[in-house]
């Protein structure tokens, strides 16, 4: 991340009808900060997306009153970060075995956790017991299977495309998760 950092904190009231108001918070924090200099339509489309979908992860599995977000601005990318207390992050592998935060053994270890017929979704473990998500496109079907079979995983697969790198920490002293998508702001 740059050492150049405009950050800004927006604290979520986490219920589903507050997401849109927050997300409108966001974009206007965003381009407030960023103003004079120009972020690509695109980029600032899938910011709008991870966003939003950080937001519902946490009304949908922080199971908490409030989660923080806070996006931290550089000269050449854009970090959003949500945390919260709640329950740590579990995953179920394709191959039915369970992730689950803090890692008791952590290890350098690729899962598959998400596969709807166009893409697979990944989560790579450290031994650092950082997660790191990643997407595998497979050649397109004329049903994918996301039509038949959404699973819980799908936001994850949403975020992960979204954003340039998607990663989950959970620190077990402060009881905290931690979401960050990083866009890289350079336009080539």
């Amino acid at each position: 991340m740059d050492r150049d950092l405009d950050s800004v904190k927006v604290v979520f009231k986490c219920q589903r009808e507050e997401i849109p108001g927050t997300v409108g918070i966001c974009l206007n924090q965003i381009k407030e900060k960023t103003e004079g200099r120009s972020i690509d339509e695109a980029v600032l489309s899938r910011i709008k997306w991870a966003i939003a979908e950080l937001l519902t992860n946490a009304v949908k599995h922080s199971g908490e009153p409030e989660s923080a977000l806070t996006i931290k601005i550089g000269a050449d990318e854009l970090v959003l970060e949500k945390e919260d207390s709640g329950k740590p992050l579990v995953l179920i592998a394709l191959d039915k075995t369970q992730i689950a935060w803090p890692l008791e053994n952590p290890l350098s270890v690729d899962f598959a956790i998400y596969h709807n017929g166009m893409d697979s979704l990944y989560v790579r473990t450290h031994q650092s017991g950082k997660a790191i998500f990643f997407v595998e496109e497979l050649p397109e079907v004329l049903m994918p299977l996301l039509l038949s079979d959404t699973s819980e995983h799908f936001g994850l697969l949403i975020m992960t495309k979204a954003a340039d790198e998607f990663t989950y920490e959970y620190d077990p002293l402060k009881k905290i998760n931690r979401f960050m998508c990083l866009f890289n702001l350079k336009t080539n």
